[in-house]
């Protein structure tokens, strides 16, 4: 609850793809924001955002398809959208359609991927300590936590917050507000969120066989994408190091050596296809994600017994 905070006022527009990417990559702390053609002639965009350490208002504006990854850190973040067509953690089991009007939570504690339509967004990013103090000060409690949110509001809930929202805004959105003044909204609306979306602290979960299965079937089926643990960990909806320990306990392995070792098997279902007068090892394995022809034939030759271009030649053998 910092009420000497240092202002945060930010308000950029413009008509190029390239400063957009730039600026929302900036906002995201990403490395992967696409944005595509305009659906009408002429682009743009605008960013505005005004707050503090603690509470960040900011009001959004694409007029593209935009999608990729967006990371969140250690903040909260409260969104909704203006027009439909926007989805969250659309790598998920479970995405989330942003509905006009409808405040909603991003995940917590990961990174997640979404893709929106040519529309408007609004949010509330809270500092996590900050969000976690007045959560712990509702309970009553003396630490505070990481939290957990309820996915969707009833109709009371969703009352309550947009009224709140509504007070705070204006006085939230005033770069020229005195400290104590939004130090004093800072904390109405985020006692709303905790209130609204019965915030508690975040148990530890327990990865079950059925996110490890689903880890698995999601891994084989995206096999030949460049893929990360955090975006595994994403498509199962728990976090990086929940995955890498249940898989460790449960398979034996790490979730990228089980990648690995799929993607060697696809590799030799290729070979084994392949006209060996006309396909070489390299454009199978690269076409595998294996991009270390060096490092792959040790893997290859561990899993298969035999180096790939002696499985590329097991089809000439084989002929009479």
């Amino acid at each position: 609850m910092s009420h000497d905070a240092a202002p945060i006022h930010v308000d950029r527009r413009g008509c190029t793809l390239d400063d957009a990417v730039a600026l929302y990559e900036r906002v995201y702390s990403s490395r992967d924001i696409h944005i595509g053609e305009a659906v009408h002639d002429g682009f743009s965009f605008r960013f505005r955002a005004v707050g503090d350490h603690d509470v960040v208002v900011g009001t959004s504006d694409v007029a593209a398809r935009r999608w990729g990854t967006i990371v969140p850190g250690h903040d909260y973040v409260l969104a909704w959208a203006t027009a439909p067509g926007m989805t969250i953690d659309t790598g998920a089991r479970d995405p989330v359609q942003l509905l006009p009007g409808i405040p909603v939570m991003y995940p917590v504690g990961r990174d997640f991927t979404f893709d929106g339509l040519p529309s408007g967004q609004h949010s509330v990013r809270f500092g996590g300590a900050f969000l976690e103090s007045i959560a712990a000060a509702r309970r009553g409690d003396d630490e505070p936590r990481q939290l957990a949110f309820r996915r969707s509001l009833g109709v009371d809930a969703l009352r309550l917050l947009r009224t709140r929202i509504g007070e705070a805004a204006p006085r939230l959105l005033d770069p020229s507000a005195p400290a104590a003044v939004r130090a004093h909204w800072n904390q109405s609306i985020a006692d709303a969120v905790v209130a609204a979306f019965d915030a508690t602290p975040r148990a530890a979960h327990a990865v079950g066989s059925s996110t490890i299965r689903f880890a698995k079937e999601w891994m084989v089926a995206n096999a030949r994408r460049p893929l990360t643990i955090t975006e595994v960990s994403a498509a199962a909806g728990v976090s990086a190091r929940g995955l890498q320990a249940a898989f460790q306990r449960h398979v034996g392995i790490r979730p990228m050596q089980f990648l690995r070792e799929s993607r060697l098997h696809g590799v030799r279902a290729d070979l084994l296809a392949a006209d060996p007068g006309g396909t070489t090892v390299a454009e199978v394995a690269l076409s595998w994600g294996f991009n270390h022809l060096g490092r792959f034939s040790g893997y290859y030759a561990e899993v298969s017994g035999e180096s790939p271009s002696q499985t590329l030649r097991r089809r000439d053998a084989s002929r009479p």
